[in-house]
């Protein structure tokens, strides 16, 4: 059951998710404050922008051209840029799930139902946490690929969503085998018809998804190219400034983009 409940919910958000064929890799872990942004190595900082455009490489400041400097100033802009769109994009994947989440179980245990209205809330709550932890003047920190320390959007973040949608199907089981009983008897006890029936079901809400989802590929769409531009920017900092040329901090691939021709 569940694992009937998970592959519709996947098909729903799946469907939407692969229009977006941007992967963002950082090998560093990244914290943006107020006043600076920092990559980091085991919590020590090994490469910080203070002010937006002072350069401190392993503790030591640079001095840099004017070229150099305005090189800095337009990647610390670009990361500051980047970040409401991450929360966007966190805020609509939420909101995607939530519509699949109604969907799929509105057409089981009809409107209004309890799980749906469970999901919804607990979804919800975390529509709150991201924003409270996206809010002005907060101290914004991402993991680098693999590192376990928490990381809000990172494997916590999927842990939460992942938890708060088992327990709800946990706790609705019994209506939810009832829903089903009813749906087989609704194809005569024909398996093969009740398995037709659930296909058209999928892919119905496939199309409802992906009228739905327009909102997130365009974040999706937006978040790439600002990725692209900043890794762009990187690559740059790297030929003309010395001191980081050995560092490759931010990595993004693009299926229908070549980074290293990508133009600012």
């Amino acid at each position: 059951m569940k694992t009937l409940i998970a592959s519709i919910l996947l098909l729903a958000t799946g469907s939407a998710a692969a229009h977006n064929a941007c992967n963002l890799e950082l090998d560093a872990g990244l914290r943006i404050t107020g006043d600076s942004i920092e990559f980091y190595d085991a919590a020590q900082p090994i490469y910080k922008i203070v002010g937006d455009k002072y350069l401190v490489v392993n503790g030591q400041a640079l001095t840099l051209s004017h070229a150099q400097q305005k090189l800095v100033e337009s990647y610390a802009k670009g990361i500051r840029a980047a970040v409401p769109e991450v929360r966007e994009m966190a805020l609509a994947g939420i909101d995607l799930a939530i519509t699949g989440i109604t969907l799929t179980f509105d057409n089981l245990l009809g409107e209004k139902n309890q799980i749906s209205a469970q999901l919804t809330t607990e979804l919800n709550n975390v529509k709150s946490d991201v924003n409270r932890y996206f809010s002005a003047g907060n101290p914004i920190s991402f993991n680098r690929d693999g590192e376990d320390t928490p990381d809000f959007l990172g494997k916590q973040f999927e842990t939460r969503i992942e938890r708060i949608v088992e327990t709800s199907v946990q706790n609705s089981i019994g209506s939810l085998m009832i829903a089903m009983g009813k749906e087989i008897l609704a194809s005569g006890g024909d398996m093969d018809a009740f398995e037709q029936r659930m296909n058209k079901f999928g892919e119905q809400m496939e199309q409802q998804m992906n009228a739905r989802a327009a909102g997130m590929e365009a974040h999706g769409d937006k978040l790439c190219n600002a990725m692209l531009n900043i890794n762009a920017i990187e690559e740059q900092l790297k030929h003309t400034v010395p001191a980081v040329e050995s560092f490759n901090l931010i990595r993004v691939n693009a299926a229908e983009a070549e980074i290293t021709q990508h133009s600012i």
